[in-house]
């Protein structure tokens, strides 16, 4: 029971930050009684677009990739890091999942039954505050990724990207790959246009991630800067 009070609580931290939206001992407790734990090698699904969205995930550890086939092409949506909750949205709505969920390197998931968390959230107002505002947040930041992919030609959209995934320090740790996924592009159109911001010194290209070194250079080839 004290290992899962310690997911309750974190759940709870996940799905709200700060203090605005307090979640009681009791609830943390309540959330915790109805987690389950899956382990996934990279390389396998947590779940395939059409199944039944049954449960809602939070990644505890490792990286999830959410995509989908567009035009034949298989575009990355999202990548989940600890702390991102999935899987919600079409449970909420009773529909089945609209992507494929894929752990890009061997992951943690902790899972909770759909209609056990709506008796939860319908008996805890705590809980559903904070999920609430988990969702607002969330939404935000597919807005975000909506301007990702309206950006322009493709020097916006990875310009957009590398804005917005980089870390306190500057740095975007994602791969070649992973920024064509994300783009619907292929992998040698992204690498010409890295090293061409590169060559502008706007980024700078490291093995396995690339540093921002312009932040407002980059703002300005996004188009919105």
């Amino acid at each position: 029971m004290k290992k899962l009070s310690h997911y309750g609580a974190w759940i709870a931290c996940c799905l709200g930050r700060g203090r605005r939206a307090p979640l009681g001992q009791n609830d943390a407790d309540q959330l915790a009684a109805e987690v389950g734990e899956s382990t996934f090698a990279g390389g396998t699904y947590v779940f395939r677009r059409g199944e039944s969205a049954a449960r809602i995930h939070v990644v505890r550890t490792g990286s999830v990739e959410l995509s989908r086939e567009i035009n034949g092409r298989k575009v990355a949506l999202q990548l989940l890091r600890p702390g991102d909750v999935f899987g919600d949205v079409p449970a909420f709505l009773n529909e089945p999942e609209p992507f494929d969920a894929r752990a890009i390197e061997d992951s943690t998931i902790l899972s909770l039954d759909a209609d056990a968390l709506f008796v939860l959230l319908q008996t805890r107002p705590q809980v559903a505050r904070r999920w609430i505002v988990s969702l607002a947040e969330r939404m935000s930041g597919l807005q975000a990724r909506l301007g990702d992919l309206l950006a322009g030609g493709l020097d916006a959209q990875l310009a957009s990207i590398l804005l917005r995934e980089r870390t306190d320090a500057d740095e975007v740790q994602l791969t070649h790959d992973q920024l064509a996924e994300m783009v619907g592009a292929a992998r040698t159109s992204v690498q010409r246009v890295l090293k061409s911001l590169e060559a502008e010194s706007l980024v700078e290209l490291q093995y396995g991630r690339t540093v921002v070194t312009d932040i407002e250079g980059l703002m300005k080839r996004t188009g919105f800067g």
